[in-house]
């Protein structure tokens, strides 16, 4: 059976491209993405799915706000979670989606698909740097002597941010010849291989 997810991007998609190839070199058996959605028409990870022959979408939060008075975050969130429904999907990605999720998107799933789930990667490890430029914090608390390593985690997405259940963590070691570039570079081929993992896993025990 075809599990089928769904795939939210706002850059440059190369975590999306991580799973498209391990589903090109079978690693992730019978996986498909379905739809990759992205929130801004210059993503170049739509290029990516494009080349991969996979659907896309743009659903611009800025552009949808700016065409009625009525519509607010709460409202986009719902019309996005109707975009997704549309495809059906098993799974929801967030692969380097850059706006917060409203409570309203959630409560589409969990009213009409409960057993879906919406996952998120975050650069860093449980309880740690919720929110934007985690690792730059942790790169400046290593400097500062207050952590010896950070890490990163593939959660459930709920409405508090980056509080959600955890699938898996990764640590990620620093070192102290580091620079913020090359701590990041880490990060995103640990990045790479966890989200990965985390769909193996939740496709593995759907099936």
């Amino acid at each position: 059976m075809t599990f089928k997810i769904c795939v939210l991007i706002s850059g440059n998609g190369t975590n999306l491209q991580a799973i498209i190839d391990s589903i090109e070199n079978k690693y992730l058996e019978n996986v498909k993405i379905e739809v990759v959605i992205s929130n801004k028409e210059t993503a170049y990870g739509l290029e990516r799915a494009k080349k991969a022959s996979i659907q896309t979408r743009v659903f611009s939060l800025q552009s949808y706000l700016s065409k009625s008075s009525e519509h607010t975050r709460s409202t986009y969130g719902t019309e996005l979670a109707k975009i997704i429904r549309e495809y059906n999907v098993d799974l929801i990605v967030l692969a380097g989606w850059m706006i917060i999720l409203p409570a309203s998107f959630l409560k589409e799933f969990s009213d009409n698909k409960p057993t879906l789930d919406i996952i998120n990667l975050h650069p860093a490890l449980p309880g740690q740097y919720p929110g934007a430029h985690a690792i730059e914090r942790a790169y400046n608390d290593f400097k500062d002597n207050k952590i010896t390593h950070s890490g990163l985690m593939i959660h459930k997405v709920i409405e508090e941010v980056d509080a959600g259940e955890v699938l898996l963590t990764s640590e990620i070691p620093i070192y102290p010849e580091d620079t913020l570039e090359t701590l990041e570079d880490r990060f995103h081929k640990q990045e790479h291989k966890s989200l990965v993992e985390a769909i193996k896993l939740i496709s593995t025990k759907s099936n």
